[in-house]
């Protein structure tokens, strides 16, 4: 299953934050929930986009360690032997290829929904604020799936290293 979410991983998280806020509309016409007050929505807007850009930043920080490393190691596709450390033999794989462009697509949806959700508060009237708290439900799942996608590639780095 989680190879199928990696061959698309933007895909299948904007679609489950899609679904999960096309449900709480419905819950909300229908009166199963209720919007709060502006004055929470507002607040929350700024710190889902501060919490995403802060996040975007931890991951570029992660990418430029690991293209550090790479550029320190002389393995390749051609010259590595059962004598390298686990790592090494990492690099040199399309593992290693795939890893950057995940982590890559993760700063950029982090990017994405931090500059909408600023663009949303700063354009939007008060008396929409009602979209407002459709995008937070909205840009809160995609910051979770996000975080949670680049924990379980470090996770597999890691496991790799224990190897």
């Amino acid at each position: 299953m989680l190879d199928k979410y990696f061959k698309r991983p933007i895909l299948w998280d904007y679609l489950i934050g899609v679904s999960v806020t096309a449900i709480a509309f419905i819950l909300n016409f229908y009166e199963y929930i209720e919007i709060p007050e502006e004055k929470y929505i507002m607040p929350m807007s700024s710190d889902l986009s501060t919490i995403s850009i802060t996040s975007s930043g931890f991951i570029l920080t992660l990418l430029t360690v690991l293209i550090t490393f790479k550029s320190n190691s002389q393995i390749n596709k051609n010259n590595y032997s059962d004598s390298n450390t686990t790592f090494e033999l990492f690099f040199a794989s399309d593992l290693y290829i795939d890893t950057i462009k995940h982590l890559k697509n993760c700063v950029k949806s982090l990017i994405i929904i931090a500059v909408l959700g600023y663009l949303l508060k700063m354009l939007l009237n008060s008396n929409s604020y009602y979209w407002i708290y459709y995008f937070n439900l909205f840009s809160l799942f995609i910051i979770v799936l996000t975080l949670w996608r680049c924990l379980l590639i470090l996770t597999a780095i890691f496991n790799m290293q224990k190897e």
